[in-house]
């Protein structure tokens, strides 16, 4: 990718440009309205500045930052499809993932379940058009993690585990998304055949608590449904709606 640079009189919306641009992966630097660039080169600016100077300007808001750069950042698209997407998941029954398109952080999110995360990488992929898929998963949570490979896997896509302890330091608990992009920036090690996923007893009654706790204790599920909830036969909502719970 072409140099990037930062040039606008707006220094709240310059310190929010080069955060954004720095979690992202993307170097960019600093300049005056009076410093020259490369005639190809990128640039960040307020409306008026990149109306005045030209050039590959992009204008940008301080409120909308984030918005921006990932709208740019797909816009090169156009121009031809990444070599390597690669996209890193911290497992769990809300998953986390991010996805960096030749090293540059397009974007990372928290997904509801295994099979919402699944669905919309699979578009994510199918958006960019990547000559290379790499997925990188985190080694914990045993049962959400080895549903995830076996998914992935069936999608045809390259997967690596990789050792979360080396990059989860100062994060919470709950930052999924950021966690997930620190394991998209980790080598792992790769993972070729499909895995068997057996729940723990505390696993399954777990689950027995949750169904519980969305039906609003009116039904239990089995530890056999618990179990194909596990296996991604089905979803809570299907094993309450089998049990013959209505939550209209």
């Amino acid at each position: 990718m072409k140099r990037l640079y930062v040039r606008t009189e707006d220094f709240r919306l310059a310190h929010r440009l080069l955060s954004e641009l720095h979690e992202r992966n993307l170097t960019a630097k600093q300049l005056s309205l009076t410093d020259a660039i490369e005639p190809d080169a990128y640039w960040f600016g307020t409306a008026e500045e990149v109306e005045r100077l030209g050039g590959r300007g992009i204008p940008v808001e301080p409120e909308s930052v984030k918005e921006a750069i990932s709208a740019w950042l797909l816009s090169l698209q156009i121009d031809g499809p990444p070599s390597k997407l690669v996209i890193g998941i911290d497992p769990g029954p809300r998953p986390g993932y991010a996805f960096l398109s030749d090293g540059a952080l397009l974007g990372k999110r928290e997904m509801d379940s295994i099979g919402a995360a699944v669905q919309d990488i699979s578009a994510v992929v199918k958006q960019t058009t990547p000559r290379e898929v790499l997925v990188r998963i985190g080694h914990g949570s045993p049962v959400h993690r080895d549903r995830l490979i076996n998914e992935i896997l069936a999608l045809g896509y390259h997967v690596e585990i990789v050792n979360e302890h080396r990059t989860s330091a100062g994060q919470s608990r709950h930052a999924h998304g950021s966690s997930a992009v620190k394991i998209a920036m980790v080598a792992g090690k790769p993972v070729h055949e499909q895995r068997r996923v057996d729940a723990s007893h505390g696993e399954l009654r777990n689950l027995q608590r949750i169904s519980r706790q969305q039906s609003k204790g009116h039904i239990t599920i089995s530890l056999q449904t618990a179990r194909r909830i596990t296996q991604g036969a089905l979803t809570m909502e299907e094993a309450l709606k089998e049990a013959g719970y209505d939550s209209s």
